[in-house]
């Protein structure tokens, strides 16, 4: 008796609603809103057999009476908001509901008719499907037109004295008949009845029909009823749509909620009606533009009124996959944008709570709870512009197959790779986003970079890698299988790096990506380059000083000899080989290019890719185009000694050579030729001249600042031996530069060119400062005056032109 008595104690008489649909009837020993894991014993079970149930399943746990419960004090009830809650099994509850607690899984509630079968009763947030103040009798004979607001009023003051329900006291004061009444009360139980209800109600299914889909539903725990009907056959996807739109009929006007609220009169309400006859727009809108209310005011109003989370759309994370689980045409029509998304639910941010059609519609669509989050109406309609913007351009957007160098020009496209580049999958098109995202933004790169708990991406834009947002870390193996099917990679290899190209067509205009992937600890890392098929600029906007351009130009018209471009990866050392090649292209000589790989596109040069995997190596082909009658040759990079060779003996025996080296300076060029077996009696000849360049950042003029007098930069440049100059600048960030401080690049350069003195300096040994004091003294602009003159007139930030000068 006393361990039966203990027993009783420990437990708590329960009714459970499972979010399958499932309610279970038994004890629950303890519970606390954050428990996780609650221990449960099912009635008709033995007593010592018990289980776990995972709180994310549950919908609401009924707290039953028991036999010392003690009924709530009055001044507790005060707190307590009367409340509709309808569950995602659209079961609806009349209660009165405890404040919502702060990061609190739910909330606790209790009666508030005395029809709940429960002492109290907890509720999930993952199983409301929406809450809010009950829609009155008086709402809705209001809304129908049968009466008056002042009728209302004057039948709610008489209940007051009388408890007769009001119904009856409308009917006794001759306000509506027994028939309008009735319609009411009908649209009242229509809002509260389930859908397996309305179907039977509308005579669309029978009772046997809903009793075997909730059969189907139990081993079918994600799967809506709506879904499992239409699969059977029983009701099509217009019964189901037309029984959503009664069943979640939500219609209590604007206008009457901020008069609840306290935000507006009844004058208010009138003025903004009379308004809205004249100019059409939505009474929401005119209180705003008449500054009765403000849009803070109306969203406040709302998320209190359905108990609604808010959100700054501006500091949200949207995640990207989520607006793909739903058509445009849906965002469009209900002005919803999704922002989040996992396995189970979606969540979509909208400014108008009062509908629940758009509800409905995803719900069924996706198969998947909606959770819904307010925002400013504003806010919501510049975000949902420009997404929808975005829909239209990918639209036009496409990934194709490259044509690979090893297959035949007639050889089929396999039904595999056409299946994989025109199907329309939201991997597809996520994989189309980050990469026009990245067309957008004029990035040199696009970085997918897997970590451990999400993937990185990542924009390199003005040569500064930018992470852009991060995206669910489930999608990457899908992802990584999209890219590596596109440039023709091996999916099933994903141990050992792999290189690919491939091309994406946006409208009439195409572009191409010479893909790396490499395995990491987290996964394959994926790097897309951009190739520029417009690189062949013309040589007068490369920022080339007038004298050096006149340089470049006379030695681009020379008979033979060598021009190397210097500097770091990314530093524009192709941008400029095809500038001079393009100032020259049309001139009657044979121009021929050796690349890896060809990255643009040069009218009338006949231009060589080099393969690797067959031998097309940089050495191999310069050996055989020699025979081929070449007046100007131009390589992509002198990379190893037999390349070097041949390059300089070229341009000793009557051609023209242009090439790239990887150096810091001009001076150094010599040294890494010397490195390549090129000896000075042969460099000395055959070296025409050396441009040694990098890219820096280039300030936004709309934001730059000039820094004040004593700031310690001025003392830095000094320090470093550098004339002060009168001003410098710094990066700001605005609107116009994405909020970066930067607008493009601009090149810092020195050019050297090989007169007699520096000829017979390079061939006498000389290296390192003593070159470069013979440079300066021939007519060299050393980069650093460049890059200073540029700090000076606010071209480029203070920092950058510190970095470049360490």
């Amino acid at each position: 008796m006393d361990k039966a008595k203990a027993l009783s104690s420990r437990y708590q008489r329960v009714t459970i609603n499972l979010i399958n649909g499932e309610t279970l009837e038994g004890d629950l020993l303890g519970f606390s809103p954050i428990m996780r894991r609650l221990h449960f014993h099912e009635h008709d079970q033995p007593n010592d057999v018990s289980r776990k149930l995972d709180a994310s399943k549950i919908v609401y746990i009924g707290m039953h009476h028991g036999t010392d419960a003690t009924p709530d004090h009055p001044s507790k009830l005060l707190h307590m908001d009367e409340l509709k809650v309808t569950t995602v099994n659209l079961e609806t509850f009349h209660v009165l509901a405890s404040p919502v607690m702060s990061n609190a899984p739910g909330f606790f509630a209790i009666g508030s008719d005395g029809s709940l079968p429960y002492e109290r009763i907890f509720f999930y947030n993952q199983g409301i499907r929406y809450q809010e103040k009950p829609e009155r009798l008086g709402d809705l004979l209001i809304d129908q037109e049968i009466l008056s607001a002042e009728d209302v009023q004057q039948a709610l003051d008489k209940q007051a004295e009388s408890m007769m329900p009001l119904g009856n006291i409308l009917k006794e004061q001759g306000k509506l008949n027994e028939d309008q009444l009735d319609q009411a009360l009908e649209m009242q139980q229509l809002q509260q009845m389930k859908l397996g209800d309305l179907l039977v109600d509308q005579d669309l299914i029978t009772t046997e029909d809903v009793e075997q889909a909730l059969e189907h539903q139990l081993g079918e725990t994600d799967k809506p009823i709506g879904h499992i009907l239409m699969e059977k056959g029983k009701v099509k996807d217009s019964d189901i749509s037309s029984a959503l739109k009664m069943q979640s009929r939500r219609k209590m006007r604007l206008g009457e909620l901020l008069i609840e609220a306290g935000l507006i009169d009844e004058q208010d309400l009138q003025y903004a009606l009379e308004e809205q006859k004249v100019r059409g727009s939505r009474i929401g809108e005119i209180l705003i533009s008449s500054q009765v209310i403000t849009e803070d005011q109306l969203l406040s109003a709302l998320a209190k009124k359905f108990r609604l989370p808010t959100v700054d759309l501006d500091d949200y994370d949207i995640n990207p996959m989520a607006g793909m689980e739903i058509g445009r045409d849906v965002i469009e029509k209900f002005r919803i944008l999704p922002v989040e998304t996992d396995d189970h639910a979606l969540t979509i941010a909208l400014s108008d709570p009062m509908g629940l059609e758009a509800y409905d519609t995803i719900s069924f669509k996706t198969g998947k709870k909606v959770h819904e989050v307010l925002a400013k109406a504003s806010q919501l309609k510049s975000y949902l512009d420009n997404y929808l913007k975005e829909e239209l351009v990918e639209d036009e957007l496409a990934c194709e197959f490259l044509h690979h160098d090893d297959q035949e020009e007639d050889e089929p496209v396999s039904e595999l790779q056409m299946t994989q580049s025109a199907e329309d999958a939201p991997i597809v098109r996520l994989v189309n986003r980050i990469i026009r995202n990245g067309l957008h933004k004029k990035a040199s790169d696009i970085h997918i970079l897997p970590q451990a708990k999400k993937i990185t991406l990542a924009y390199r834009l003005n040569g500064q890698l930018l992470s852009e947002n991060a995206l669910e870390k489930s999608l990457h193996k899908q992802i990584a299988a999209r890219i590596k099917i596109l440039c023709g990679m091996d999916i099933s290899e994903q141990r050992l790096p792999q290189d690919g190209r491939l091309i994406l067509r946006d409208g009439k205009q195409s572009y191409e990506f010479r893909v790396s992937c490499i395995p990491n600890s987290f996964g394959e890392s994926l790097v897309l380059r951009v190739l520029n098929k417009d690189m062949a600029v013309e040589l007068d906007v490369l920022g080339l000083r007038d004298d050096d351009m006149k340089q470049l130009s006379s030695m681009a018209r020379k008979p033979y000899g060598l021009v190397l471009v210097t500097g770091p990866t990314g530093s524009g050392k192709s941008t400029t080989l095809f500038a001079v090649l393009k100032s020259i292209s049309h001139l009657p000589a044979h121009i021929l290019t050796i690349e890896d790989p060809v990255e643009s596109e040069i009218q009338g040069a006949n231009q060589i890719q080099v393969n690797h995997k067959i031998g097309m190596t940089f050495a191999r082909i310069l050996r055989n185009v020699l025979r081929h009658d070449p007046d100007i040759i131009m390589i992509g990079e002198m990379r190893d000694p037999e390349t070097a060779e041949i390059g300089i003996e070229s341009a000793l025996t009557g051609h023209l050579m242009f090439s790239t080296l990887h150096t810091n300076s001009a001076v150094d060029t010599i040294i890494r030729l010397n490195d390549l077996g090129i000896p000075n009696y042969l460099i000395a000849p055959a070296l025409l001249g050396v441009i040694s360049q990098n890219l820096l950042k280039q300030l936004c003029t709309h934001c730059r600042a000039e820094l004040d007098q004593g700031d310690p930069a001025f003392t830095v440049v000094k320090d470093l031996g550098f004339e002060v100059p009168e001003k410098l600048y710094k990066a700001v960030g605005c609107d116009h530069c994405n909020q970066t401080g930067y607008a493009g690049r601009v090149m810092s350069y020195e050019f050297l060119v090989v007169n007699e003195r520096v000829r017979q300096a390079i061939h006498d040994g000389v290296t390192g400062q003593n070159l470069q004091k013979v440079a300066v003294e021939s007519g060299m602009q050393p980069k650093s005056a460049s890059a200073l003159k540029m700090a000076a007139e606010g071209i480029i930030d203070y920092n950058d032109f510190i970095y470049s000068v360490m």
